[in-house]
């Protein structure tokens, strides 16, 4: 059936080996799991999964990011940032659900943008708050 593609990428999606190291840019419309080590950036419109056993130094950009080992750079999640208690960022995130389980560390800055409820609730009472996100420094 020609008229009938499915909306969006398809596919498994990219799975970076435990013995691999990539030194540049990795990106995939698909979900992205990484066990080995990147030295460069990592985007996906999908979701990205760092596994305990990987390391990436550089930005990482995705709708959903799990992080159970090592990110030293900026991260923007589009949709959910979750650092498992095995995870360890040092960088700053942006997300607009961001967790950090007991144990995870987390050294850096987080921005969380606020959704457009919050921003027609800021038009609707003006002379209060001019800034729309939310900024957390650990």
């Amino acid at each position: 059936m020609l008229g009938n593609k499915p909306a969006g990428p398809t596919g498994p999606g990219t799975i970076v080996g435990a013995n691999v190291k990539l030194v540049g840019t990795l990106s995939d419309a698909s979900d992205i799991t990484i066990h080995g080590r990147i030295e460069g950036e990592v985007l996906s419109s999908q979701g990205i999964t760092v596994t305990e056993t990987a390391y990436i130094k550089g930005p990482v950009s995705g709708d959903i990011i799990n992080v159970a080992g090592k990110i030293r750079g900026s991260i923007t999640a589009t949709g959910k940032m979750e650092i498992q208690p095995t995870g360890k960022v040092f960088g700053s995130i942006t997300s607009k659900d961001v967790s950090i389980k007991s144990g995870a560390t987390f050294v850096g800055k987080c921005t969380m943008p606020e959704g457009e409820k919050e921003d027609l609730e800021e038009a609707a009472t003006p002379g209060e708050r001019s800034k729309k996100d939310a900024t957390y420094e650990v």
